[in-house]
């Protein structure tokens, strides 16, 4: 849409950008940590559904993005390639039975920068695991206090 076909319903549509950028693992990004700071764990629907309320309709066409047979859309498939990402980064871990992304306390310097960076809260399963791992020391053990 130009600027002269939108000024032709003022007040109904106004000025719209022209195109959507298309999407890349670095716009994803912040889609899954605000779910992971929200809830602690994510599903990959929950962040697909999110970002298909801003993405382009050509990153929800159905197509093939990796040398797989699997055909996915493209908002599918970079969810995929950020939580893999998370996973080699040591900040989630992947439960199976309930096909979910859980953040875990392994990376707390990068958790504590992103919580630290949106002003946010880190979810109170991993403040419990930071807890936890403060109190279970090497010292401690060798001494049988834990």
């Amino acid at each position: 849409m130009n600027y002269d076909e939108a000024e032709m319903a003022p007040g109904t549509t106004g000025l719209l950008w022209d195109e959507t950028p298309p999407l890349n693992t670095a716009i994803v990004r912040p889609y899954v940590w605000a779910v992971l700071m929200h809830r602690g764990a994510c599903r990959p629907s929950e962040v697909e559904a999110a970002i298909a309320q801003t993405c382009s309709v050509e990153d929800l066409k159905v197509g093939l993005y990796d040398d797989g047979d699997e055909n996915l859309t493209r908002v599918e498939y970079l969810v995929g390639q950020v939580m893999a990402e998370f996973i080699i980064e040591g900040l989630c871990r992947y439960n199976e039975e309930k096909d979910m992304w859980v953040l875990t306390a392994n990376n707390v310097t990068k958790l504590i920068n992103v919580a630290t960076a949106v002003d946010g809260q880190l979810p109170r399963h991993v403040l419990q695991e930071f807890a936890a791992k403060k109190q279970d020391t090497p010292a401690k053990r060798r001494i049988g206090l834990v």
